[in-house]
């Protein structure tokens, strides 16, 4: 299956993007738009896909909304434009108001970028 344009993902990532998905994979190619004076992608764009692909991965898996309590990003690496970049996460653990989770952004299957969040699980009446 193909990269597809996720449907409705708020008005910022609607300005950010497109941010496409391709089942649990989030993705977001490079633009000029999204490069910091040194011509890579700026940290703070990388930190905003880690947080959607979260936020995406714990609402799935909690079937509830959830806000970020936490996220810490680790800066290993660089895009550039053209780039391809992939978020996949992984749900460690969900409890009854907070979830943790890990997410790895990458660029041709090398790591550049490593998030850890924890996040609030709303009940539907929050």
């Amino acid at each position: 299956m193909p990269f597809e344009r996720v449907p409705d993902p708020g008005p910022f990532l609607e300005h950010v993007g497109p941010v496409l998905a391709d089942g649990d994979v989030i993705a977001l190619r490079i633009a000029p738009q999204h490069l910091n004076r040194a011509g890579a992608a700026q940290g703070g764009l990388l930190a905003t896909l880690v947080d959607f692909a979260l936020g995406r991965a714990i609402h799935a898996t909690a079937e509830s909304r959830a806000v970020t309590v936490s996220l810490t990003t680790d800066y290993l690496g660089a895009a550039n434009e053209g780039d391809l970049v992939e978020a996949r996460t992984e749900v460690e653990r969900l409890g009854g108001t907070l979830a943790f989770a890990d997410c790895s952004l990458t660029v041709d299957g090398r790591e550049i970028v490593r998030g850890r969040a924890v996040f609030a699980v709303l009940s539907d009446d929050s």
